[in-house]
C-alpha cells in the first residue's frame, strides 16, 4: 500500500527569494504579502486534478493546521487525502516549518514531498522581501534531497529547479468560504527530479522533468491561498535496467508523458 501511495505522488506530482524587476511604474497599488496564519486555525482546501492520459479525475481535500507561529517562522501539519475516478486512494501527513515570506526551511514526511512541484498539496508561494506591484517579477529556486523507507525499500530523491512569479493585478474572488480581496500571482515552475527505488539488491531510477503554469489568488489581508489554477506538462523515463540485466536485456526504459489540470480552492477556516 505505501509503495502504491508512493507512485500515486509519483504520477501526480510531476524556493530563494529572488530580486523583483519590471518595475515601471510609481503609482500603482504596492503589495507586501506575508503569511498570517492563526495559530489553532485550521484551513481546508478541495483540490480538483484532471490527467488527459490515461483519463483519470481525481478528487481530494487538504487540512493545513497551524501548530504554531512564533520568531517570523510558522509550522504546519497538513493532511491530505485523494480519491482517484471515485475510489478512495490516498492519505498522508507531513510537517512543513516555513517562513512568513513562504520559504520552507524543513520538511518531515514518511513520503515523497515536494510541495513546490506536487501541486495537489495546495501551493505554497514565496513572496519578496519587500513590496511589488502590478506588472513585477520575482524568482526563486530549490535544491533538495532526501530520502525514507516504503516497505523497508529505501527510496532516494534529488529535485531542483526555479520559479518565475509575476504580479498580475488585484481581484475579488469568491469561494466556499467566503469573498476575498486578492493578488494574483502567476507562476512558471521548470524542475527536474531524480528518484532512485532500491529493493532486493537492484534500483530503478526515474527521471522527471517537468514544467508548471499558472495563477494564484491570495488574500491580501493575511497572505493566505484562496484558489489557484495550474497546468502541468511532465515526461518520466523509467530505467529498468538493473531488473533485466540478469536476462540479458542492457537497457530497459519506459517513458511517460503526462499533463494535467490542477485546482485548489479554500472551503473553510475552522478553529480559535
Amino acid at each position: 500500500m505505501k509503495f502504491k501511495l508512493f507512485l500515486i505522488f509519483i504520477t501526480l506530482s510531476m524556493l530563494t527569494a529572488g530580486c523583483i524587476t519590471n518595475s515601471q511604474h510609481t503609482t500603482q497599488e504596492k503589495y507586501d504579502l506575508k503569511y498570517d496564519f492563526e495559530k489553532g486555525k485550521q484551513y481546508s482546501y478541495q483540490v480538483l486534478a484532471t490527467i488527459e492520459k490515461p483519463s483519470t479525475k481525481v478528487s481530494g481535500t487538504t487540512e493545513v493546521h497551524v501548530v504554531n507561529t512564533e520568531n517570523n517562522h510558522i509550522n504546519l501539519k497538513v493532511l491530505t487525502e485523494t480519491t482517484a475516478n471515485t475510489k478512495s486512494e490516498a492519505e498522508e501527513t507531513y510537517y512543513i516549518n516555513m517562513s512568513t515570506r513562504g520559504k520552507i526551511t524543513k520538511l518531515s514526511s514518511n513520503n515523497l514531498i515536494v510541495p513546490e512541484i506536487q501541486l495537489e498539496l495546495v501551493p505554497i508561494l514565496q513572496y519578496p522581501e519587500k513590496e511589488f506591484a502590478k506588472g513585477d517579477i520575482w524568482n526563486s529556486s530549490f535544491n533538495k534531497n532526501d530520502s525514507f523507507f516504503i516497505d523497508d525499500n529505501l527510496v532516494e530523491y534529488t529535485v531542483f529547479g526555479n520559479n518565475t512569479y509575476e504580479c498580475l493585478g488585484q481581484d475579488e474572488i469568491s469561494v466556499n468560504a467566503g469573498k476575498f480581496d486578492c493578488v494574483a500571482i502567476g507562476t512558471t515552475t521548470n524542475y527536474i527530479l531524480d528518484v532512485e527505488f532500491k529493493s532486493e539488491n537492484k534500483s530503478i531510477h526515474l527521471k522527471t522533468i517537468g514544467t508548471t503554469l499558472g495563477e494564484n489568488w491570495i488574500d491580501l489581508d493575511r497572505g493566505i491561498l484562496i484558489k489557484s489554477e495550474y497546468n502541468l506538462d511532465k515526461n518520466t523515463i523509467t530505467n529498468y535496467s538493473e531488473i533485466y540485466k540478469e536476462i540479458g536485456i542492457e537497457n530497459a526504459y519506459r517513458e511517460t508523458p503526462l499533463k494535467s489540470y490542477i485546482t485548489s480552492e479554500l472551503l473553510n477556516i475552522e478553529g480559535n
